[in-house]
């Protein structure tokens, strides 16, 4: 393994710094990176599993967003800089902002005051940023989050922007990740083996979403297309009910799994419980009165042609090939 403590060493040579790569979507990223010949510089805590990143040739700096001067000497000598790490669940909305926009600050400062200075950042951020909407959102039209941790996004989204003088600065918004490797899926899969997979009563609540690898190669074209600038939704172009993602999950794991109705207020009961008793344990929780929220707003639809047209990005893995591919992840990895 290629690791970099940075006391008195320079960081290996790298086009690319990532943040966050040890995780589900950082992983594809460096693939993607790496696949294109980009030398991969990552930053990573001591606790982080890097074993798959040092098998794909990329340089290892355990460092974290709280130290100023090793994150100055960890982004020194990169190109770009490419920030996904993130918390997306906490025990209270502080946390949140600690993470999502003082960690995005933290390496925002580091990235100015390098020598030399990186030319552009990109940032990973969310559609809970923007907020629901039945409607395609653009980016012009008014943030409007639901959530802390979509508050906390759109926080980071507005530090970076203001650096615009100084880098070039590209956003990256993206609806609910799937793919090989994404645990959150993996429980809906495993409903749907079970032949059981529960819906939220009510309206059909559309939804876009995005495939993993597709994201990745987004990451990429937001890192090198020299007229990149701005925020970009990045999600899949095809529009479903949640329903019809239930059934397709199902048709996927070769069962005709049954949509079980499950009204709003014991949903946002369940979520209330879930969230009183992890945080009386001291952890925090995925299925919280934050992500009620998201599964019963009216719809998470974005406009994807500014992607399109400056990027050069369409995302093109349908639905139903990916939870395909998603699926057989999943039996080969030994997940199911």
């Amino acid at each position: 393994m290629v690791q970099t403590q940075l006391e008195s060493r320079p960081a290996p040579a790298a086009d690319v710094l990532v943040t966050g790569a040890s995780g589900f979507v950082g992983l594809h990223v460096a693939q993607a990176l790496t696949a294109q010949g980009a030398r991969v510089r990552v930053l990573a805590r001591a606790t982080s599993r890097t074993a798959a990143l040092s098998a794909l040739g990329a340089a290892v700096v355990v460092a974290s967003l709280t130290e100023a001067e090793r994150l100055r000497q960890a982004v020194a000598g990169a190109r770009v800089v490419i920030h996904l790490a993130a918390l997306t669940h906490a025990r209270t909305a502080d946390e949140l902002e600690r993470v999502n926009l003082g960690g995005t600050r933290a390496l925002l400062e580091a990235t100015l005051a390098a020598s030399p200075r990186p030319r552009r950042l990109v940032y990973m951020s969310s559609l809970a940023a923007a907020g629901p909407a039945l409607h395609p959102l653009g980016r012009a039209d008014t943030p409007k989050p639901l959530t802390a941790y979509g508050r906390s996004k759109l926080a980071g989204e507005r530090v970076v922007l203001e650096a615009a003088g100084d880098l070039e600065v590209v956003v990256l918004r993206a609806p609910a990740v799937y793919g090989p490797g994404d645990a959150e899926l993996l429980r809906f899969f495993r409903l749907a083996k079970a032949g059981l997979l529960p819906v939220p009563s009510g309206p059909a609540r559309p939804l876009q979403l995005v495939y993993v690898r597709d994201l990745a190669e987004a990451v990429v074209q937001a890192a090198f297309r020299p007229e990149a600038r701005g925020i970009y939704h990045i999600a899949s172009p095809e529009v479903q009910p949640w329903a019809a993602v239930c059934r397709l999950l199902g048709e996927t794991a070769g069962r005709k799994a049954r949509l079980v109705r499950v009204p709003a207020g014991l949903i946002r009961a369940a979520a209330a419980v879930s969230e009183a008793v992890t945080g009386g344990l001291g952890r925090s929780t995925m299925f919280n009165r934050d992500k009620a929220r998201e599964l019963l707003a009216p719809g998470w639809r974005c406009d994807t042609e500014d992607a399109r047209r400056e990027l050069g990005f369409e995302a093109g893995t349908p639905l139903a090939r990916g939870l395909k591919e998603t699926w057989e992840w999943y039996r080969n990895a030994g997940w199911l």
